[in-house]
């Protein structure tokens, strides 16, 4: 595999996923090329998390608030049948990632770590981080043990784990299959000692069972235990999961109201529940205890690989960003060396956290529609805007 290189421009980016694609292609072969080329990670574009990667499909801890089985995954999970190199060549082609950048979120429709699942997990961390150096997050509701700790840390060194919770006081009701969240908390200290970052995963809250003490609880516990942060994230509903909290006593019409619900939503859409007081008591006891309070999971990303981001409302974070001058330089360099143009202009401002780059080209009208690829590239996580304009 091509050795790893440091990624300090959007050109170096663009040059290392070219150079990935094309050794990976001739690791594969042309037929397993072409069959990896259809598979979703070679298109998908990346959520407010990150790239979704699916080490497994389906989950059998049956939380009642579940989505996933909304979606059409089984109870029954599986591993995914891409093998490492197969997902970071589906990656490497996929014109929405960049190296180095693009933030990788695993367990979005599995529990990473489940028996059967775990391997599948490492092997994409392997190959995810040797191949592109993506930053990768996982999140979890098991127990991190000591021997999962260290290949962890082997796999992916700079990994983001997320230790999911909901309540502390009702979980073995909501989450039948799952360890307790006190369990789980503890368990990431385990991480923690094998040098990896782990921050606590508030969600979902659900008002009405998530309760004042069950957050107390529960950050008292990360703080204990090394946790460095805190992520709060809202409930979800869907027809099955509205139906099934029911069952167990939850007052879902209140739900439903915060969600602006009158009926249950139809097929596989899902509706957020507003639970902004919760997320006000989460903020204020995560100043008590002295640990970070992160507005998003991808902050928790940002912060573990020490990178920066100023793409959202809700930023900056991690490190400052760079000088203006090298940013507007780094793109100029991308433009010249991949647009090729005969000329061109950079009209460059800042406002704020906000750089604006105006780049008249001429002679190339093709490099508009161009742009819409690298773009990705152009934006390097910084708050930048670029307008490519025909001259």
């Amino acid at each position: 595999m091509p050795g790893r290189k440091e990624i300090k421009s959007p050109l170096d980016a663009w040059l290392l996923k070219e150079e990935v694609a094309e050794e990976l292609r001739k690791v594969l072969g042309p037929r397993r090329a072409r069959r990896v080329a259809k598979d979703p990670h070679a298109r998908r574009k990346p959520r407010p998390c990150g790239m979704t990667v699916h080490p497994g499909q389906g989950c059998s801890l049956g939380c009642l608030y579940c989505y996933v089985p909304d979606m059409g995954f089984p109870t029954k999970p599986r591993p995914y049948h891409l093998s490492g190199e197969e997902l970071a060549y589906a990656l490497a082609i996929n014109p929405h990632v960049v190296p180095g950048r693009t933030l990788a979120a695993f367990g979005s429709v599995t529990e990473p770590f489940l028996p059967g699942i775990t391997e599948k997990t490492l092997e994409y961390f392997r190959a995810v981080n040797e191949w592109l150096s993506l930053p990768c997050q996982v999140s979890t509701k098991l127990i991190i043990d000591k021997e999962l700790a260290i290949e962890l840390a082997r796999a992916e060194p700079k990994l983001s784990i997320l230790i999911s919770a909901t309540t502390a006081s009702k979980a073995k009701t909501l989450e039948p299959g799952a360890p307790l969240p006190q369990e789980r908390v503890v368990g990431g200290e385990n991480a923690v000692r094998a040098g990896l970052r782990a921050d606590l995963f508030l969600r979902p809250l659900i008002p009405g069972v998530t309760t004042e003490d069950d957050i107390r609880e529960l950050l008292h516990l990360a703080k204990q235990h090394g946790l460095k942060g805190v992520v709060a994230g809202s409930l979800r509903l869907t027809q099955t999961n509205i139906r099934r909290l029911r069952s167990a006593g939850v007052n879902v019409n209140e739900l439903m109201r915060l969600a602006g619900l009158r009926r249950p939503p139809k097929h596989e859409t899902q509706v957020p529940v507003t639970a902004a007081s919760l997320k006000e008591v989460v903020k204020e006891e995560t100043g008590r205890q002295g640990l970070q309070y992160l507005p998003a999971a991808c902050a928790a990303n940002i912060l573990s690989h020490g990178l920066n981001c100023y793409l959202c409302k809700w930023g900056p974070c991690g490190r400052p960003s760079p000088n203006v001058k090298e940013v507007e330089g780094s793109i100029i360099e991308f433009i010249k060396e991949l647009l090729r143009p005969k000329d061109l202009e950079v009209i460059s401002s800042q406002e704020g956290l906000r750089i604006l780059i105006r780049v008249k080209v001429w002679g190339l009208n093709r490099a508009l529609k161009s742009l819409r690829t690298y773009s990705y590239f152009l934006s390097d996580f910084h708050k930048v805007k670029v307008i490519l304009e025909s001259g």
